[in-house]
């Protein structure tokens, strides 16, 4: 009986004092090597999560290579066991899967829970790719359109006797494999009668069903707005049947020359409406009345420059990485930067962010401030000698497609209300108007039935002219009519959306 109880004794003890509980960590690379995306001789798979500095590692969370996974069997299932301390027991963590140095798998997060004694995690497909897709070869042929930058700009970019236009992915993180020769990027004129055509011909392996993303790109990178890339979002390419041949539509692409310095200061004020706006990590609404701040990042130091690294946290407002706009009011969020005389002109990007309680934990804490808009979906601007040395900029967090620039602060005679340009419009157009006084100003569009669609501008502005750029991704196609209302005046015109 006493050799019982001593016994019990020494495993309550031995369990009592354990000092880790093993956490054990499994991943099948298996599809993302048949697809060209990992090669088990040369790369390696690590884990990065916000468990990091928990479970020892001295660089902290979401960064390194200092939990590396092996697979000791060469089944391409690969495998690692961490040792958590037991101070950690009931903690829930999030996680990721990443070839190194930076090939990070899509998707969400995943979550698990230390509990002792231990856990085996299941085994997951890197990205959640489990299907083994047939390898099949496409033929793209790319037309842009760059007349429209032909002589315009800074040197007279875009100069075909030194410039280059290139098309540049569509073998990003893995999703295919270009065969032809790499010097065909480079898109080239071939009709002396339209100088602006540019064309190439590219053919690439991939997995029928996949999608790869590209842009075009403009070279030398220094006599382009924004390094040459194309504006916004990514294109895309989904792999067709093989041996298919895909003629593109003609493109133009959002794609700037620089434009002389600017001979001034230049002042330029951005307004952001907060009304209905959604954190896009978790397509939640932000809670508007818990606004702690909303900032501000773009392509440049007197945006909150996104280039000079910075976290997307609360301590880019302390580095000067993120610019923290002020509250009006009625959800409106306001701030006036100064682009010092000298900086080159052209097309800058930039993009806000919301911060609330909670806001610094969503997307396992990795950069969870840039929770407006995903990687290339930003606003632009074009910055030049604006006159009287002021840029006036409205925005709607969450919404690329429409924005309210003022063009001139000069005071026209009359309330006039431009029809919108292009017309028909697919899905973009821009409306002009101009006020000869200061007051509160409502530009809404109506259906044929007279029902409000959206509302464009609701609030007060200074005399002058403005331009707003309306996107109609969503709306049918049809009639609508805008209406400008300001200080009792009331014009309409009617506009057509053709899909």
């Amino acid at each position: 009986m006493k050799k019982i109880v001593i016994t019990a004794l020494m495993l309550f003890t031995t369990f009592s004092f354990a000092q880790t509980i093993p956490v054990t960590f499994n991943v099948d690379m298996g599809v993302a090597a048949f697809k060209g995306q990992f090669n088990p001789s040369t790369d390696q798979v690590v884990i990065r999560g916000n468990f990091q500095a928990d479970a020892g590692d001295p660089g902290g969370n979401w960064q390194g290579n200092f939990f590396t996974m092996s697979d000791s069997d060469g089944d391409t299932v690969y495998t690692l066991t961490v040792n958590f301390p037991n101070t950690t027991n009931g903690n829930n963590y999030e996680f990721k899967f990443v070839i190194a140095p930076d090939g990070w798998e899509g998707g969400s997060n995943r979550t698990f829970t230390v509990t002792a004694p231990g856990v085996v995690l299941p085994t997951y497909w890197f990205s959640n790719d489990s299907v083994y897709s047939q390898q099949v070869v496409n033929t793209i042929n790319f037309t842009a359109d760059i007349s429209g930058i032909l002589g315009v700009g800074t040197g007279g970019a875009f100069d075909p006797n030194q410039d280059s236009l290139l098309v540049m992915g569509l073998d990003w993180d893995g999703l295919g494999i270009l065969i032809s020769d790499p010097s065909a990027r480079r898109m080239v004129n071939t009709d002396p009668f339209n100088p602006g055509i540019y064309t190439t011909s590219l053919t690439f392996q991939g997995s029928l069903g996949d999608s790869t993303k590209w842009k075009f790109k403009a070279f030398p990178d220094s006599r382009f707005s924004n390094g040459g890339w194309e504006t916004g979002s990514d294109r895309w390419h989904t792999y067709q049947p093989d041996g298919s041949v895909i003629d593109l539509p003609v493109i133009v692409p959002r794609i700037q020359p620089l434009y002389d310095p600017v001979q001034t200061d230049i002042n330029i004020q951005f307004t952001v409406d907060m009304t209905n706006a959604v954190n896009r990590y978790n397509n939640q609404p932000i809670p508007l009345n818990q606004l702690q701040f909303v900032g501000m990042r773009g392509g440049a130091d007197f945006l909150g420059n996104w280039s000079a690294g910075g976290c997307w946290c609360p301590d880019d407002t302390t580095s000067g990485l993120m610019k923290v706009l002020s509250p009006l009011g009625n959800n409106l969020w306001r701030i006036t930067v100064t682009a010092p005389a000298g900086t080159n002109g052209g097309v800058y990007e930039y993009k806000f962010a919301a911060m609330y309680p909670g806001a610094d934990t969503v997307n396992g804490g990795s950069s969870p401030l840039d929770n407006e808009g995903g990687f290339g979906i930003n606003h632009n601007f074009v910055l030049f000698d604006a006159p009287g040395g002021i840029i006036v900029l409205n925005n709607r967090f969450g919404d690329f497609t429409t924005s309210v620039d003022q063009i001139s602060d000069l005071v026209p005679a009359n309330y006039v209300l431009e029809q919108n340009y292009p017309n028909p419009f697919n899905p973009v157009t821009t409306i002009r108007y101009s006020l000869p006084k200061e007051g509160m100003v409502s530009l809404k569009v109506y259906n044929i039935l007279g029902q409000e669609v959206v509302t464009l501008v609701n609030q007060e502005q200074t005399a002058g002219t403005y331009e707003v750029k309306f996107g109609a991704p969503n709306m049918a196609s049809g009639m609508y009519f805008y209406t400008l209302e300001a200080n009792g005046v009331s014009l309409t015109r009617k506009m057509m959306l053709v899909k």
